[in-house]
């Protein structure tokens, strides 16, 4: 009896390591992944100043609201456990303030940032759109025959739209984060990703130096592997 169970329990085992190998071979030999994925922009800051350096007498400081965040992902496995890809990241930067020197700026929906080249210059608080463009590259390490988790980093572009031309920004994105991918099919999987997005070179042409390091976000989505 006790040889039986002792059988049977190795048989259950065996199968199941046979499985894990199958099914993790199976993923490891699929080369593309697509997905999407919705989710929010968390609380951040934002620097903005008239130099180069930052002068703290020529900066301001940007706090942003929880704002939505769509993102669209391809990456093509090098190996299995490299990968490179590009993405698309879409938000609605909505800002909850400015503040210079620790004192707040706004007034109403907008804050003015003073008057030369014969206009007043605005920033809006709730009519800023950003887009980015990134590359990355992917560690892929499986957890267990369905679970794979990915720690990402991405190099790009970013660029900001709104109706005021003050609010108007381009600049070099630096983003980093961990993806967390559940197979529930073969080619199928849900996922969620918590990471931060970066700026550490940008700006608005002829107004003022952008920068920032470190706003986080969070997003869940759905994908397929091919």
């Amino acid at each position: 009896m006790i040889k039986q169970k002792i059988s049977r329990t190795g048989l259950l085992i065996l199968y199941a390591l046979i499985s894990f190998s199958i099914y993790s071979q199976d993923l490891k030999d699929k080369r593309l992944e697509i997905y999407i994925s919705g989710g929010a922009l968390l609380s951040g800051k934002v620097q903005g100043s008239y130099e180069a350096d930052y002068n703290p007498d020529s900066t301001v400081t940007i706090k942003n609201k929880v704002s939505p965040l769509i993102r669209l992902v391809a990456d093509y496995q090098l190996t299995p456990k490299l990968s490179v890809g590009i993405n698309m990241n879409y938000a609605k930067f909505n800002i909850k303030d400015i503040l210079y020197k620790g004192e707040s700026m706004k007034t109403g929906n907008e804050v003015s940032l003073g008057v030369w080249d014969g206009r007043e210059h605005i920033i809006p608080l709730d009519d800023i759109k950003m887009l980015e463009l990134n590359t990355s590259i992917k560690w892929r390490f499986f957890l267990n025959e369905k679970m794979v988790l990915k720690p990402c980093l991405y190099l790009g572009y970013r660029k900001t739209f709104s109706g005021s031309p003050d609010a108007r920004e381009k600049g070099m994105v630096l983003n980093y984060n961990v993806e967390y991918q559940y197979y529930i099919k073969a080619k199928y999987f849900i996922m969620a990703d918590f990471g931060i997005i970066s700026q550490p070179y940008g700006g608005v042409s002829h107004v003022a130096h952008v920068r920032s390091f470190g706003v986080p976000y969070f997003s869940v989505g759905y994908g397929i592997s091919l």
